[in-house]
């Protein structure tokens, strides 16, 4: 504060970073109550209270999503604000010039700061372009810690390629691009990558990711002639890239999926879907919240996302005893699930919690779980998961607009005939209006396009086969006569054990697949069909054909 007060008294600007986007608020409010702003007993996550005072106390705060950045941005070039907190987001990508530069943090989560990015951030002090002529940069560190950081500093820093930490990763984007197509072509990549250069001078390291997504399924290994080694992309692989999905973690999810009993109802499978991701996904599981944001959290999880029963529970403890990484994030996506009405309530809060903290949870969440659920026609994941996870992206994707279990299928719909470029603004419109007329689901008869869709007539009359609509299941004598779009793929399962076919446009007589006798799951049956990008099924499933629909016990 000291620091701050010094340079703004000679008409400065001062460039604060913190560590998280917490320590960013609450630094604020610290800085705004130094300038004679009533903070005391403020809540730092109270985002719209937290930006008005400090915007009085002529200050602004940024970081990715705090959703005043781009006005703080744009105060703080035109000198209508003297100070700004942030995290580093504006140390790597966005151009602040200022006079002073604080860090008041020296470490990230866990693990100190890089001096790569400290001496970014001091880059910012003094720079051209704001009317600064001089620049000043400091580092807050313990008296202990001084003498290490001043010889850090001094000593500078070694840039080093980041690429061999997702190798399989970039090795799968450049198959899936064209760019390799053999492990020759693949090791002439990888020895002219800086990574090569840095210590890594063995082809090993390339050869061990080639083998992990050939294994994970991700790639193909075929052999050629005089010893060559052709690469290729599976479907799976051409997705996971798609996605742009961790490979790794992708994989760890999948395996965690195939492990788990197949489910007996809705509660139960999305349960465990969400549970499996706040436990495999980092950004879940070392997810950091408030403690106002903790206690309600825990009560959330405590009725597993329910939220009309939360009235009737004051007494859980405040202590976090027994919580496990990644449960407050599994609450949060429990509340998207049961209590989708939150929200979309106005105001930008979720019982107290102000929404936008809990964006990057849903984001991440969202993006997994739309790759679970695009593998339904590939067969990669079984068909329980690949419904359910379809039909929650959608959910998380469209929470503002308060969707239940079975909004997947028309907001896919709504979200094809929107277009990706128009979708924020359409989408939200033709889901409304076709609720207003009680359709739950993108099985119409008509073939006009809605008012608002984007899209031509002659796209729109290819989206309408893209549907599984006309899909119909009919038991008959122990086996299943099924309907199903010509070229749809049809999947019956008995647990475990899965069997596709190819419906070829006319009624079939199936048989469920024989099960196996070791397995928990045996007789939980089930059938679904799946075309590019929708789906319909019978037994509980059903329950996620469409808005308001009954599944089948």
């Amino acid at each position: 504060m000291q620091l701050a007060r010094a340079f703004t008294d000679e008409d400065g600007s001062v460039l604060v970073f913190c560590s998280s986007k917490r320590g960013v608020r609450a630094t604020a409010l610290a800085l705004a109550a130094d300038r004679g702003v009533p903070t005391r007993g403020v809540d730092a996550d109270d985002t719209e209270l937290v930006e008005r005072l400090c915007t009085s106390a002529g200050m602004g705060l940024h970081y990715r999503d705090w959703p005043f950045k781009r006005e703080a941005e744009r105060a703080f070039r035109a000198r209508e604000i003297d100070v700004l907190v942030a995290t580093s987001t504006v140390a790597a990508g966005v151009n602040l010039p200022a006079r002073a530069v604080v860090v008041r943090d020296v470490r990230l989560g866990r693990n100190r700061i890089e001096v790569s990015m400290v001496q970014q951030m001091f880059g910012r002090a003094g720079r051209v372009g704001a009317g600064e002529r001089e620049g000043w940069a400091f580092l807050l560190a313990d008296e202990t810690e001084r003498p290490e950081w001043q010889a850090r500093l001094t000593a500078g820093y070694t840039v080093r390629s980041r690429i061999g930490d997702r190798l399989p990763d970039h090795l799968l984007a450049e198959v899936v691009q064209g760019r390799v197509g053999s492990m020759k072509e693949a090791e002439d990549w990888w020895t002219d990558t800086f990574a090569f250069h840095q210590g890594h001078d063995s082809v090993e390291p390339l050869h061990d990711a080639a083998l992990y997504l050939a294994e994970a399924g991700f790639l193909r290994i075929a052999p050629g002639p005089q010893g060559a080694e052709f690469l290729e992309a599976t479907e799976l692989g051409m997705l996971t890239s798609r996605f742009m999905v961790d490979a790794e973690l992708a994989h760890e999810l999948s395996e965690g999926v195939r492990r788990v009993q197949v489910p007996e109802d809705p509660d139960h499978a999305e349960a465990l879907l969400t549970e499996l991701l706040s436990i495999q996904l980092p950004e879940l599981a070392e997810a950091a919240f408030s403690d106002r944001a903790r206690a309600t959290l825990r009560r959330v999880l405590h009725h597993q996302g329910r939220a009309e029963r939360l009235g009737h529970d004051q007494s859980l403890p405040d202590k976090d005893e027994g919580l496990l990484p990644g449960e407050l994030a599994h609450a949060v996506l429990l509340l998207v699930a049961r209590s989708p009405q939150l929200f979309a309530a106005r105001g930008g809060y979720v019982l107290g919690i102000p929404a936008d903290s809990l964006t990057g949870i849903l984001d991440e969440s969202q993006r997994y779980l739309a790759w679970l659920g695009a593998q339904g026609e590939l067969g990669t994941v079984h068909p329980w998961a690949a419904v359910v996870a379809a039909d929650l992206a959608e959910r998380i994707r469209w929470r503002a607009l308060g969707p239940g279990r079975g909004a997947g299928r028309l907001l896919w719909m709504c979200g094809r005939m929107a277009t990706p470029q128009l979708a924020t603004r359409l989408v939200p419109r033709m889901w409304r209006a076709a609720r207003d007329r009680g359709v739950g689901a993108p099985d119409w008869t008509g073939t006009t396009p809605p008012r608002d869709s984007a899209l031509s007539p002659e796209r729109y009359q290819a989206l309408l086969k893209q549907r599984a609509t006309g899909a119909a299941f009919t038991s008959h004598s122990g086996s299943l006569r099924v309907e199903a779009p010509h070229g749809a793929v049809i999947c019956l399962w008995d647990g475990a054990t899965t069997v596709r076919y190819t419906a070829d446009g006319s009624s079939a007589r199936l048989e469920h697949p024989l099960a196996d006798p070791d397995d928990p799951s045996t007789g939980r049956r089930g059938a679904a069909v799946f075309t590019c990008g929708d789906r319909f099924t019978a037994g509980w499933l059903a329950a996620y054909n469409g808005v308001g629909a009954v599944g089948e016990s």
